[in-house]
């Protein structure tokens, strides 16, 4: 199974015990590089750069507040991990894990709010922009790879997957984003 397809899984899982299980298989089954917190201590959260609760820092519903936990139980992931929304607002950033903060440079406190198109820059290439528009547009996951640029204005290849998530109804309502930084050979 994809991990991609493992995320959207997880994200949708209806109780916090059935995330735990399953977030727990799945990081098993990724290369670590040192990722020494389990799942139920990132779960249990700690301060981050708000200096609070993120959830307190940024109006956000009951099941935004969900999602941003289950995103913080995957902070130290190998992987960047976003996730923006609400989709009908131009889907700004709710939360971005250490992975990605660490990959673009960018803290905390200036990714939440903003749409992830910042890391764009004047050698994105455009063909891969469409790509992720026209996903957006028709509410299809998508897979590219782009020249993005850090918070001081350094490029570097980034294979991006967005992912929609669905509420209850079935409407999506948020995007969940997976990053990883490659060389230019793909990888």
């Amino acid at each position: 199974m994809s991990l991609r397809r493992d995320l959207t899984e997880l994200f949708s899982l209806p109780d916090d015990a059935a995330f735990r299980s399953r977030a727990r298989d799945r990081l098993d089954d990724v290369p670590t590089d040192g990722l020494d917190r389990s799942v139920d201590d990132a779960l249990a959260g700690v301060a981050d750069e708000f200096g609070g609760s993120l959830t307190d820092a940024v109006d956000l519903d009951e099941r935004d507040r969900r999602l941003v936990w289950r995103v913080r139980a995957l902070d130290e992931a190998p992987l960047g991990v976003t996730l923006s929304g609400p989709a009908y607002q131009d889907n700004p950033i709710l939360y971005a894990n250490a992975t990605f903060r660490d990959m673009t440079g960018y803290p905390l406190t200036d990714l939440v709010g903003e749409n992830p198109r910042l890391l764009q820059g004047p050698e994105t290439e455009r063909a891969a922009v469409e790509d992720l528009r026209e996903a957006l547009a028709i509410w299809e996951p998508v897979t590219v790879e782009l020249t993005n640029y850090r918070k001081d204005g350094t490029p570097f290849r980034n294979r991006v997957s967005l992912v929609p998530l669905a509420d209850e109804t079935g409407t999506i309502t948020n995007w969940l984003g997976i990053q990883k930084a490659v060389d230019g050979d793909g990888d």
